[in-house]
């Protein structure tokens, strides 16, 4: 694949691994082997995965130390993971104004800032040699979270309105270099994708029931994405209790929020970060059918915000 320029792979050769045997899409489905999707991706204990995170780095149980003070952001992919991380950041930031100015929260690259810890490009020794506090990200299943036994780290798990992912999910494929995904299909496609098995992380219903079951008994919050955006002092108050921090002053919460408030009118050709993104792409139909299934994943569970079940209430979030 041609070197990736510009956004978060800069410089990246290769999305491949030693000895990977590259899959070849199907000519008669279009869909990539061996789990059908339309996206190239891993097969780990039946679980599709990305190409940035092969099976040795996904299972491997040494690969951090957890630290009491480490945090760990869980995430199916484009459900606010960056934006989650910069709230933690932050946060730490506002309650440890003495915090060196080599400490990686002052880094303007996330990958170094707050590391992809199962994303092949980061070392073991890099991640060891951190220094605390630390965050981490991953988009691994709550099943492969061995890297952790309960209790060891503070999880902070956000979902997103699906309606909302499946949009940012499609620029998110089709702006990013050749070679990671390899999605060729329109925005209609992906739709019926996303319902179907979805992309390079597969199901978005099972990989998000997993984690908000939590049978293993992590320490867990659960946060979902409009609390961190339309409601934000509220998702960030959560996140700085989760943490263990006293309450934010004035002066702290607005230097927070000001800190983490994206520019949607400035933001990259891949991201869709304004909740309400499927009212511009998807018909009246589509959502529905959406509602209709996160109606039946979901509404088991205590914190879903009743927009994930109803187009009306989707749609008039905005105007709130």
């Amino acid at each position: 694949m041609a070197e990736g320029k510009r956004g978060p792979f800069a410089g990246v050769k290769t999305f491949y691994s030693p000895g990977d045997v590259i899959s070849i899409r199907d000519k008669e489905t279009g869909l990539f082997p061996p789990l059908n999707l339309p996206v190239r991706h891993y097969d780990i204990d039946g679980r599709p995965y990305v190409l940035l995170t092969p099976e040795d780095r996904v299972k491997n149980p040494n690969l951090v130390r957890a630290r009491d003070s480490d945090v760990l952001v869980a995430t199916y992919p484009r459900n606010g993971t960056g934006l989650t991380l910069n709230l933690v950041v932050e946060i730490h930031k506002a309650h440890n104004p003495n915090l060196p100015s080599d400490h990686p929260f002052f880094n303007q690259r996330p990958k170094d800032q707050t590391p992809w810890i199962h994303n092949k490009f980061h070392s073991e020794a890099d991640i060891e040699n951190m220094p605390s506090p630390r965050a981490f990200k991953t988009h691994n299943y709550y099943e492969h979270l061995g890297t952790f036994q309960p209790g060891q780290i503070k999880i902070i798990h956000v979902f997103r309105n699906p309606k909302d992912v499946v949009c940012s999910h499609f620029y998110h494929m089709t702006k990013l270099p050749p070679g990671l995904f390899d999605y060729r299909g329109s925005f209609e496609e992906a739709v019926e994708h996303f319902l179907d098995g979805g992309f390079e992380t597969g199901c978005f219903w099972r990989f998000n029931r997993e984690y908000l079951e939590n049978k293993d008994g992590h320490e867990i919050l659960h946060l979902h994405y409009e609390e961190l955006t339309l409601r934000k002092e509220e998702g960030v108050r959560k996140i700085n209790s989760f943490l263990g921090y006293p309450d934010l002053d004035k002066d702290q919460m607005e230097g927070v929020v000001r800190a983490t408030t994206l520019d949607y009118d400035n933001l990259r050709s891949y991201q869709v970060g304004k909740p309400g993104k499927g009212v511009e792409m998807m018909t009246k139909g589509q959502r529905e059918r959406f509602d209709e299934r996160s109606r039946k994943e979901f509404e088991e569970f205590e914190g879903v915000p009743e927009s994930y079940f109803s187009d009306d209430l989707y749609v008039g979030q905005m105007n709130r």
